[in-house]
């Protein structure tokens, strides 16, 4: 069941080549153009993202950039806000849509991965509280080498992207 998860989640999340610290502090979405991009060890994250929910779980979608010169593995995270953050890939299960724990996600050295609704996402189990539109909150990507401080900005609940998408950073 993984390895076919993880073959069509390959077809998703195909390299492509990129030419191109957050406070810790809870604030409201949008109030620094820099919290839009983290970055460190030559990999660079924009444009985190979630939608608003009163439910436990959330799905968190963002755009991975490895810029370095060698292969990085994205393998789940941390949240300070939810009992778990972990690194799932959507697939059917018995024809029902469902998302499926991942051991790894492995990103080339120049390339990218694109975690979004219906493929990757770091879900977040255990909630603290409710997630309202046009607020934030911090929490780390887990990856092989380490860990990446991003500032994760609440959408309306039915939000299919980033309201800063397709903007430059």
């Amino acid at each position: 069941m993984i390895r076919a998860v993880l073959l069509s989640l390959a077809l998703v999340a195909t390299p492509s080549f990129a030419k191109d610290e957050p406070s810790k502090e809870h604030h409201t979405a949008h109030e620094e153009d820099d919290d839009h991009v983290s970055e460190g060890h030559g990999v660079r994250a924009v444009h985190a993202w979630t939608h608003a929910t009163r439910d436990h779980h959330a799905l968190v979608f963002v755009e991975i950039e490895n810029n370095s010169n060698t292969e990085v593995t994205l393998v789940g995270g941390e949240a300070g806000n939810a009992n778990s953050a972990a690194l799932v890939g959507f697939a059917l299960v018995d024809g029902e849509p469902d998302f499926v724990e991942l051991p790894g996600m492995p990103i080339p050295a120049g390339g990218e991965v694109v975690l979004a609704p219906n493929g990757l996402a770091i879900k977040l189990d255990g909630l603290s509280g409710d997630l309202h539109e046009d607020e934030s909150f911090e929490m780390e990507l887990a990856f092989d080498f380490g860990h990446l401080d991003i500032v994760v900005a609440v959408e309306t609940a039915d939000a299919s992207q980033h309201s800063h998408a397709g903007h430059q950073h």
